[in-house]
């Protein structure tokens, strides 16, 4: 009886499997290039804040807070845990940070926004972009950001102007900048008024009891 060999590649599978190989090594290799490219979250913290302390704060939402947050900033919140990057110098609050992940098209890009005490954006960063680099917002569009939230409103019907070629991402970081007011406003900062309340609070003395 002659034996049959089952299973064994022909060689246009073998080259096929290569190509295929290659393909999602050079796409890997772009999303490498691309995240390279971007400043790290210490980087750009520490453009947003030079020379302040930065502490770490995690903020739950409840189901009441994530409702009130989207009806603010008119966009979907996602996240059920917030990680808010409070920068100090000495006791003066310089502001706060939050990051930021959303699909743009179809990969994720990560986004630093960070907001000033009085409620307005102060600067926005790309930490991460897995995009094509055509659709990398340029600084100089960023930076139009700055300033906007409680003096120079932020809104759906008055946003930064589209990117040419890139409004996908432009809606993107206009909808992230809203969130990040919002979290700023409705959650950080009455935690840290209620904090300075109750660090100001006088407390009992040796002989009196709480």
């Amino acid at each position: 009886m002659t034996a049959h060999r089952f299973g064994a590649p022909s060689a246009a599978w073998r080259a096929g499997l290569r190509a295929l190989f290659a393909l999602a090594l050079t796409c890997w290799l772009a999303r490498i290039v691309h995240a390279a490219g971007a400043p790290s979250l210490d980087d750009a913290l520490a453009r947003a804040f030079p020379g302040a302390r930065i502490e770490k704060r995690s903020l739950a939402l409840s189901a009441t807070d994530v409702k009130a947050v989207e009806a603010r900033a008119r966009a979907r919140c996602e996240p059920r845990l917030l990680i808010a990057y409070v920068a100090w110098r000495g006791d003066t609050l310089a502001g706060a940070a939050w990051t930021d992940r959303r699909v743009i098209r179809t990969r994720e890009a990560v986004l630093l926004l960070s907001v000033a005490p009085d409620t307005s954006i102060s600067r926005v960063d790309v930490i991460a972009f897995f995009e094509p680099p055509e659709y990398l917002p340029a600084s100089r569009w960023l930076g139009l950001f700055a300033g906007r939230g409680s003096h120079k409103p932020l809104t759906p019907q008055r946003p930064v102007p589209d990117i040419a070629g890139a409004t996908l991402s432009s809606r993107a970081v206009n909808e992230s900048a809203r969130l990040a007011l919002a979290w700023y406003e409705l959650l950080l900062a009455p935690a840290l008024a209620a904090h300075t309340r109750d660090a100001a609070s006088p407390r009992p003395t040796g002989g009196e009891r709480p």
